[in-house]
C-alpha cells in the first residue's frame, strides 16, 4: 500500500512539472525578489550635497559593511563605532567605474563625509587608504626631548608611532603656536608626517587634560547605556564622542537624534565629559 501512494505522489509531481508554469502561478516571493534586488537609480533620489549642508568627516577603520541595511561601521579615533548609511549616491574615491562599497575589505582606514539625511547620519563619499597615511589622529604617551622624539597611540594601528621632530616641525596649540614642549601624555594631537623620513612636519594639539570646550552641532546618536553622545561638531565638521554620565535626567530628554545642541565639556585625558547641554534655535 505504501508503494502504491509513493508512486502516484512521484506520477502526480512528474505532470506537474511537465505543465508549463503561468505568470500567475509563479511565486510571489520570488518575482518580489528580482524587484528588490534592483538598486534605485541615483538620478532619482534628492541630492544629499544641497546648499547649506553642514558636511562631517568620519575618520577609522571599517569594522563592518551590512548591505542588508546599507550601513557602514566605523570605529574613530577616540569613540565608539559609528553607524553611517549608504545608497547609490555614495561615491566611493577615488574614482573607479569598476570599484564598489562592497569591495572595501573589513579593516581598512577610511575617511568618510557624511551629512545630515533624514535625521540619520549618511556617507556623502568614503576615501579608502593605508594606515601608514601620512597624517593620523592619536593621543600623546611621551615627548623625550633629549632625542627630539615624539610617540603617539595610534588607535588605528596596534603599535605606537614614534616620529622625529625637527627644527621645521611646527607645533599649534588650539590655532596657537606653541613649543614641543606643550605635548605632554594624554594631549589629543593630529600629526601630519613624511613616511619615508619617519619626521613630523606637523602636530596640532587637540585637547589637553582640563581644557574646556564648546561643541555645536547635530546629535548622531545617543547611547545612554554606555553614557555617550555622538555629535556631528560644526566648527571642525567632525564626529566626537562625548561622555554624558554628569548630565542630569533634564539634560538626557534633549539628547535625541537629530536635535541641534550646545554642549559644554571638559577634557579629562581620557575623553571630553559634558558638563551641559542646551538646544540651538535652528531645529530640524
Amino acid at each position: 500500500m505504501i508503494l502504491l501512494v509513493s508512486g502516484a505522489l512521484v506520477r502526480g509531481a512528474c505532470a506537474q512539472a511537465a505543465a508549463p508554469a503561468s505568470p500567475s502561478s509563479m511565486p510571489a516571493s520570488q518575482d518580489n525578489a528580482g524587484a528588490q534586488k534592483a538598486p534605485p537609480n541615483p538620478d532619482d533620489l534628492p541630492p544629499l550635497n544641497r546648499p547649506g549642508t553642514k558636511v562631517a568627516l568620519v575618520r577609522g577603520v571599517l569594522k563592518q559593511l551590512d548591505p542588508i541595511r546599507d550601513q557602514l561601521v566605523i570605529h574613530p579615533f577616540g569613540g565608539r563605532d559609528v553607524r553611517i548609511n549608504f545608497d547609490p549616491r555614495t561615491q566611493l574615491l577615488p574614482a573607479n567605474p569598476n570599484a564598489h562599497l562592497a569591495g572595501i575589505p573589513v579593516g581598512s582606514v577610511v575617511s568618510v563625509d557624511t551629512v545630515i539625511d533624514g535625521g540619520k547620519l549618511f556617507a556623502l563619499s568614503v576615501r579608502t587608504g593605508p594606515s601608514t597615511g601620512a597624517e593620523l589622529n592619536g593621543q600623546v604617551l611621551r615627548y623625550d626631548a633629549a632625542k627630539s622624539r615624539l610617540t603617539v597611540r595610534d588607535p588605528l594601528s596596534p603599535q605606537s608611532v614614534a616620529l622625529r621632530m625637527t627644527p621645521s616641525t611646527i607645533v599649534v596649540n588650539q590655532g596657537q603656536p606653541a613649543s614641543p614642549q606643550a605635548l605632554s601624555p594624554g594631549a589629543l594631537v593630529r600629526v601630519w608626517f613624511s613616511p619615508a623620513q619617519n619626521a613630523a612636519n606637523r602636530v596640532e594639539i587637540l585637547a589637553e587634560r582640563g581644557n574646556s570646550f564648546t561643541f555645536e552641532g547635530r546629535v548622531v546618536a545617543v547611547d545612554l547605556r554606555s553614557r555617550v553622545l555622538s555629535l556631528s561638531n560644526d566648527s571642525d565638521q567632525s564626529v566626537h564622542e562625548l561622555a554624558i554620565a554628569s548630565l542630569d535626567d533634564t539634560s538626557l530628554r534633549l539628547l535625541r537624534e537629530g536635535a541641534a545642541v550646545s554642549v559644554q565639556a571638559e577634557f579629562d585625558g581620557q575623553r571630553y565629559n559634558a558638563r551641559t547641554v542646551s538646544l540651538l534655535s535652528h531645529q530640524p
